[in-house]
C-alpha cells in the first residue's frame, strides 16, 4: 500500500546548510583531526588536507546532493531513477549506514554518561579505570545508549521540518557556541598561544606519503559521503537551492570545527592521543587540573554528544526514508522499525565490549567488526561507486542540467567538477581503499605475532587498549577500543 503522506523538505537555505553540516560534523572532527594534524606537520598537513577537500570531498558531496535534489527520492529509488538497475548502490549505502549506527550509537551514549558524570564530579581520579569499568559493564552503557537512541527517534518522528530542521537550528548554534567557548578558554591557558603556532605553522619535515593518505582519508570520511545521508538531505532541498554553494558552506563549517577542535586539543597538551583515549581518558584528566574543570569537562562532552547526535540523525533518516517511500510505511512506523534495528545492533555491540567480549570474528569483537568492515570496506567502496555512477553512468546532459540550471555551478566550473568525479575521485578513494586494506591486514598480523600464551593466574583485570587501525581511515569513529583480559602483577 502506497504511503500518502506528503514528502517533507527543508524550509530554506540556512536549514539545509545546518542539517547537512550537522551530518558532516561528527566525533572524528574533534578526536581524530587534531591527532593527525599534529602527527603530520601541523599547517603543512592542513594545506594538504584542504587540497584533498577540494579535489575529493567537495566534488563527492556535490554529487550526492545533486542525485538527491534531482530525484527527490530515497537512496535506492534515486539511483534507480537516474539509471534503471542501479538501485543496488543505494541499498549498499543503507546497509552500510545501518551497520555504522550499530556501534556509533554506543559511543554516542558514552558522551551522555560523561556529560553527567563530569558535571557531578563522579569520574574520580582514575580516568582509565572509570572508562574501562563503564564500557565493560552490562547495564549502564546500554541505558545511556538507549536514551540516545530515543532522542534520535523523537527527532525523526517529528518529520523533516518539525524534527530534523528544528533540532538542527537548536543543536548547531549550541555546538558552535560551546566550541568557541572552549577555544577561548583554551587560548587563555599557558599553552594556548603555543597551540596556535603548532596548529598553523607548517612543518614539512613531518610530511610523508602517509600524510597524503591520511589527508585523503580524512577528506573523504569527514563529510559522510557514500552512505546515503547526504543524498537524502539533498532530496529535501527546496527547488532552486544552490547545490554548489550549500556544499561549500558545509565543507567550510566542517573544516572550521576541525581546526578549532585542534586548537582546543593542542592547548590541553594531549595532541599525541587520539580516538577514545583522547576523548574519554586524556581530556577528563586535563580538565580535572583546571579551575572549574567539571564545568569545562561537561561542556566538552556535551559538544561531543551534539556532534554525535547531529550525525546520527542523518543516518537514521536515510534508512527511515526507505521504509516510508519504498515500503509505504508511515513515518512513525518506519522510524520505529529503524529504531528497533538500531537497538538490536547497538545492544550486541555494547555487550561485545564486556560480557560477550570472548565472541570474536577475525580477532575482533562485534563492535570492532562493525567499525572496521564499514570503514575499511563499505564506505570507500561506496565512494568509488558513487563517483563512477555520477561521472560515467549519469547522462552528461542530465548532470549538466542539474548542476548548471539551479545548482549554482557555472558552465566554466562544471567541466572541472565532472573531470574530478570521473577521473580524480575514483582514483584517490581507490588509493585510500587499497592502502587501508593493506595496513589493516598488517595490523592483524602484528596483533597475532605479539599474542603470547597466558600464564595461569586467577588475578585478572580488564584493560582498554587501542586497536591498531590504519591512519588513513579517519571515519567519525575509527579509533576502536578493544577490551581484553590482561594479567596483573601478582606482586
Amino acid at each position: 500500500m502506497a504511503n500518502t503522506e506528503k514528502r517533507g523538505g527543508f524550509g530554506g537555505k540556512l536549514a539545509a546548510i545546518l542539517a547537512a553540516a550537522g551530518s558532516a560534523i561528527g566525533l572524528g572532527n574533534i578526536w581524530r583531526f587534531p591527532y593527525i594534524t599534529s602527527e603530520n606537520g601541523g599547517g603543512a598537513f592542513i594545506l594538504i588536507y584542504l587540497g584533498c577537500i577540494l579535489l575529493l570531498g567537495l566534488p563527492l558531496l556535490v554529487a550526492e546532493f545533486a542525485v538527491g535534489h534531482n530525484t527527490k527520492k530515497n537512496p535506492i529509488d534515486a539511483f534507480a531513477t537516474i539509471k534503471k538497475g542501479w538501485g543496488w548502490l543505494g541499498a549498499l549505502g543503507l546497509i552500510s549506514v545501518t551497520l555504522i549506527m550499530g556501534y556509533y550509537f554506543v559511543i554516542s551514549g558514552w558522551t551522555l554518561n560523561y556529560t553527567i558524570a563530569s558535571a557531578t564530579n563522579a569520574i574520580g581520579g582514575d580516568f582509565g579505570a572509570f572508562f574501562t569499568d563503564f564500557t565493560t559493564a552490562t547495564l549502564k552503557p546500554l541505558i545511556y545508549t538507549y536514551l540516545f537512541i530515543i532522542a534520535n527517534h523523537a527527532i525523526i518522528t517529528g518529520g523533516v521540518q518539525g524534527g530534523i530542521e528544528k533540532a538542527s537550528k537548536i543543536m548547531m548554534p549550541l555546538l558552535f557556541a560551546i566550541l568557541v567557548a572552549l577555544a577561548i578558554y583554551s587560548l587563555w591557558l599557558p599553552e594556548g598561544r603555543e597551540a596556535l603556532t603548532n596548529v598553523f605553522t607548517p612543518d614539512f619535515s613531518k610530511v610523508t606519503g602517509k600524510s597524503f593518505l591520511a589527508a585523503m582519508g580524512q577528506a573523504f570520511f569527514t563529510l559522510s559521503v557514500g552512505m546515503g545521508a547526504m543524498l537524502i538531505y539533498g532530496s529535501y532541498f527546496k527547488k532552486g537551492t544552490k547545490i554548489a554553494g550549500t556544499a561549500i558552506s558545509v565543507v567550510s563549517l566542517d573544516t572550521i570545527v576541525a581546526l578549532i577542535a585542534a586548537i582546543i586539543i593542542f592547548s590541553a597538551g594531549v595532541e599525541n592521543e587520539s580516538g577514545m583515549q583522547l576523548a574519554f581518558v586524556a581530556m577528563p584528566k586535563v580538565f580535572s587540573a583546571m579551575p572549574f574543570g567539571n564545568l569545562w569537562a561537561a561542556l566538552f562532552f556535551l559538544l561531543l554528544g551534539l556532534a554525535a547526535l547531529s550525525s546520527t540523525i542523518s543516518m537514521h533518516e536515510a534508512v527511515t526514508s526507505y521504509f516510508v517511500e519504498k515500503r509505504g510505511m508511515s513515518r512513525k512506523h518506519g522510524a520505529r522499525l529503524v529504531t528497533l534495528i538500531i537497538l538490536l545492533l547497538s545492544t550486541v555491540a555494547s555487550l561485545s565490549l564486556g560480557d560477550w567480549s570472548e565472541f570474536k570474528v577475525a580477532g575482533m569483537n562485534f563492535f570492532a567488526l562493525l567499525d572496521n568492515f564499514t570503514a575499511i570496506v563499505m564506505l570507500p567502496l561506496l565512494g568509488i561507486l558513487t563517483s563512477v555512477f555520477v561521472g560515467w553512468v549519469w547522462k552528461k546532459q542530465d548532470m549538466r542540467a542539474e548542476l548548471t540550471a539551479e545548482g549554482g555551478v557555472d558552465k566554466v566550473t562544471y567541466p572541472v567538477i565532472r573531470f574530478l568525479l570521473k577521473w580524480v575521485c575514483p582514483v584517490l578513494v581507490s588509493v585510500v581503499f587499497v592502502f587501508g586494506i593493506i595496513d589493516f591486514a598488517k595490523s592483524l598480523n602484528k596483533s597475532a605475532d605479539e599474542a603470547t600464551p597466558k600464564a595461569e593466574s586467577s588475578d585478572v583485570k580488564l584493560e582498554v587498549v587501542g586497536l591498531d587501525v590504519p591512519d588513513v581511515l579517519p571515519l567519525n569513529a575509527t579509533d576502536i577500543v578493544k577490551i581484553e583480559k590482561v594479567e596483573t602483577d601478582k606482586n
